[in-house]
């Protein structure tokens, strides 16, 4: 069984020698740079230096699936218009102005939608990362989802009082950022990847009331999944306790968690529905500023509790130091021993 058969094969429920280790969400780490020689932010944008990047993740950290696409969660966004900030060795993308702060009158999804941005990039990129990994190991694509995109061209306090005082504007922001998020993972799965990621930060529990993230959130989230052509991984970053049910309603084949959410109830939950969970090992605290030994138990704690991919919990800091990265691999290989 090698690495991607192992994955996928948990993905799908089928048995496994080991728990899959590895990130699911974003790995723009300084020491992976250094090791590998590409930083950002070349590694942001060209094909090459973001692949070398990507294969630098196996290399150094022991992960064991790779990661395609860039290291933020803005690229819908950008495509659609937003003005991103310039992004350093240790500062990703990010949303430098909201293009529809005024009004979404005038937003449609572009016909030319797939030729913007980083997109084309993308392209190219992920054609190497296959050459690079063959059937050796999976691939995953990964961008923010259709809510945090929607929030990214408004405004995220704007956004989050549409959703209770202006639901039309909201609908109508969401049915073009849907029909990018859908375009956007058919994009990576034609062009080769294993699974896609949306990573819907703005729909936590910690911006969105649980109710809203059901009645507004869950359809659209549902409806994306539906008509995307493989499997899909939902990360909502912070305590998802009280909407790990509905996240669970998705369609997703697995939910990404935060070490704040409650890991053995959510594994629980989530295999009732036939979900699979990644997590959670806490990346602002452990991996970031914690101890070799700290990161090695709190790994060890996560296979205890359940998780079926053994991963950071959220996307890995910069300057997390690598000799704290290792410790999960290390900790996963020590428990199966």
């Amino acid at each position: 069984m090698n690495l991607k058969e192992r994955f996928l094969n948990r993905l799908q429920g089928k048995e496994v020698d080991v728990t899959p280790v590895g990130c699911t969400t974003t790995y723009g780490v300084v020491d992976f740079m250094t090791k590998c020689g590409y930083e950002r932010p070349l590694a942001d944008t060209d094909p090459l230096a973001m692949t070398e990047l990507a294969m630098a993740g196996h290399t150094y950290g022991g992960f064991e699936w790779v990661k395609a696409m860039g290291w933020d969660i803005v690229a819908l966004s950008e495509a659609l218009g937003c003005e991103l900030g310039t992004p350093k060795i240790d500062r990703q993308f990010y949303i430098n102005k909201f293009p529809y702060a005024d009004g979404v009158e005038n937003l449609e999804f572009p016909s030319d939608f797939l030729s913007r941005g980083r997109f084309p990039a993308f392209k190219e990129h992920i054609k190497l990362l296959k050459e690079r990994v063959g059937d050796q190991m999976a691939i995953f694509g990964e961008t923010e989802g259709a809510f945090t995109c929607a929030a990214n061209l408004v405004g995220p306090e704007q956004f989050i009082k549409w959703a209770i005082k202006k639901p039309d504007l909201l609908t109508k922001t969401l049915e073009v950022t849907k029909q990018a998020a859908i375009a956007a993972a058919n994009f990576a799965f034609d062009n080769g990847v294993d699974f896609f990621v949306f990573a819907e930060p703005t729909s936590g529990p910690a911006l969105l009331n649980p109710r809203l993230y059901e009645k507004l959130v869950m359809p659209v989230e549902k409806e994306i999944v539906s008509q995307i052509k493989g499997p899909v991984v939902l990360h909502i970053c912070a305590d998802t306790d009280p909407i790990i049910e509905f996240m669970c309603q998705s369609g997703a084949a697995g939910l990404s968690i935060e070490e704040k959410a409650d890991l053995k109830r959510a594994v629980e939950i989530a295999h009732k529905y036939g979900v699979k969970i990644f997590g959670n090992v806490a990346t602002a605290t452990t991996l970031f500023s914690g101890t070799p030994e700290e990161v090695y138990k709190e790994s060890i704690k996560t296979l205890e509790n359940g998780t079926d991919f053994l991963c950071p919990g959220c996307g890995i800091a910069p300057r997390s130091p690598l000799e704290n990265i290792v410790q999960i691999k290390k900790a996963r290989d020590d428990y199966f021993k």
